[in-house]
């Protein structure tokens, strides 16, 4: 099978820290892969999707431990960690369906591995990131599919380039498909994230939405009259990424939520994705993310985000401008510690946390990134 993204990749063992000018300035991200890690990939095919009782992280896990250095016996004690306490062998038959019937099994989970096995046949005759490409066209992301999982797995199956992730995270997208449903053209604009947030915020009231999962408070929330009518379209969301993330990482480290993790490492994903194809830039997907961020938001009760940041929190342009960088040796000693405990942790949520994180700090130069890892 042929695959697009160049699997020449040394793992980061050690941060590669520049002054805040040149990390501000990196446009890409870099592939992830190692012999190793492929072959785990390949035994996470056998994994059900679905688990015990969540979907199936492990192919993420190990690819952000391996992107954050992980050697080849961290990478298989994690995967036999996640068979030991989670996963469940795929019993699922898929029954046989062309590539023309994909657009019949949308949103229909239950054909999850008749569409993944699809895919993959087409794979044998086509490229497997021109497929995805053309499949992205074809059945645009929808950002809430599982809970955001959909598009992180997906964007970890890219870097890695390996054809059955590609094929699941493809898959996950379009059997998953959740929508945000919404008529953006009907809602009132915001010009930053910022200003919608604390509109949505000033209209809910902390209201508490219903569910034990996060897909399922979202549902309530995009059933709800008050968020439906007071939630804003952002003015050019297909600009304001940089923005949104500045706020997401204040939430999170504010609230430490589960669901403002998700939509931490989703925008991280998002990143990726618009990198594999800038053309799902355009308004209308980028106002479908946005929207998605909102009702993420509105799902843990939309806290009013403080005007001021936890005591350690500076604006991004302070930490760019104002306040000096941590030195390259201080800033790897500290990464190398939040890395070392985020990979004993086993936990595949703080894992890809850690490396969304250290990411954006590479790209971006804020601080803040690492200190609300070390908080």
């Amino acid at each position: 099978m042929k695959t697009t993204i160049s699997s020449i990749y040394t793992p980061v063992n050690t941060p590669a820290l520049s002054p805040a000018s040149a990390l501000a300035s990196t446009t890409s991200l870099n592939p992830i892969t190692s012999t190793a890690l492929m072959d785990l990939l390949d035994l996470c095919q056998t994994i059900d999707l679905r688990c015990k009782g969540t979907t199936n992280h492990c192919p993420m896990m190990l690819s952000a431990a391996c992107s954050l250095g992980a050697d080849t016996s961290q990478l298989q004690a994690l995967y036999q960690h996640w068979l030991a306490h989670y996963a469940l062998p795929s019993t699922t038959t898929a029954e046989h369906i062309g590539m023309h019937e994909l657009a019949k099994v949308r949103g229909q989970g239950h054909s999850f591995s008749s569409t993944r096995a699809a895919i993959l046949r087409q794979m044998q005759q086509q490229d497997a990131h021109q497929l995805a490409r053309q499949l992205l066209g074809m059945f645009p992301p929808a950002p809430l599919t599982m809970a955001f999982h959909a598009i992180i797995r997906l964007a970890y199956a890219l870097r890695t380039g390996h054809p059955g992730e590609i094929a699941s995270g493809l898959a996950a997208l379009i059997c998953g498909h959740l929508p945000i449903g919404i008529d953006s053209n009907r809602l009132a604009y915001c010009d930053s994230p910022a200003d919608g947030f604390s509109r949505i915020a000033a209209a809910l009231q902390g209201r508490v939405f219903e569910g034990r999962m996060i897909t399922e408070k979202i549902r309530a929330v995009l059933n709800d009259p008050a968020f439906l009518t007071h939630c804003p379209q952002l003015h050019e969301p297909q600009r304001q990424w940089p923005a949104l993330r500045e706020l997401v990482l204040q939430l999170y480290a504010q609230t430490k939520d589960f669901t403002a993790l998700h939509l931490l490492t989703g925008l991280h994903a998002w990143r990726t994705l618009l990198m594999f194809d800038p053309a799902l830039n355009q308004a209308e997907l980028a106002q479908e993310f946005w929207l998605a961020c909102c009702a993420a938001y509105a799902s843990i009760g939309a806290p009013v985000l403080t005007a001021k940041r936890p005591a350690g929190f500076a604006m991004q342009s302070a930490s760019l401008a104002e306040s000096p960088l941590l030195t390259n040796a201080e800033a790897e000693a500290s990464w190398q510690a939040v890395i070392h405990k985020a990979l004993l942790s086993q936990d595949d949520h703080q894992i890809k946390l850690t490396h969304a994180c250290l990411e954006e700090f590479q790209l971006s130069g804020n601080q803040d990134y690492l200190t609300m890892l070390t908080a």
